[in-house]
């Protein structure tokens, strides 16, 4: 079975592909919205455009895709990257024999982050980080 075999169920390859990309008036989206909505291969759909669009802002991203717009996507993605980087400082925090700084290195991010991430972790769970 092909990787891509669920966009033989998608509803949007049954339909206009214009409807999926707006018009530019704000309300581009209303038509696609709907039969995203009921769409049974839409979480596939999301999925897929994660994996395609990577970290990519909103303004290179393009059309509806498992029934988010453009930006909603972009900001998805940002939270995921920014938990990822989250976790990975935790991590590296835990396993101990690293500065601040080295850990900001590996996550590329300012040190006042890794700061932040852990005191945050540390307030929340009562432990230390």
């Amino acid at each position: 079975m092909s990787a891509y075999a669920w966009m033989d169920e998608a509803l949007c390859a049954q339909t206009d592909p214009d409807a999926f990309h707006a018009d530019g008036s704000g309300h581009g989206y209303r038509a696609a919205a709907s039969i995203c909505g009921a769409c049974p291969v839409r979480k596939e759909c999301e999925a897929f455009a994660d994996r395609l669009e990577g970290t990519l802002s909103h303004r290179d991203r393009h059309g509806m895709w498992g029934g988010r717009v453009p930006r909603r996507r972009s900001a998805r993605a940002a939270a995921t990257a920014k938990q990822q980087r989250d976790a990975l400082i935790l991590r590296l925090a835990a396993r101990g024999g690293m500065s601040p700084e080295e850990i900001a290195a590996t996550a590329g991010c300012e040190v006042r982050t890794v700061h932040r991430v852990t005191a945050a972790h540390r307030d929340s769970h009562g432990t230390a980080a």
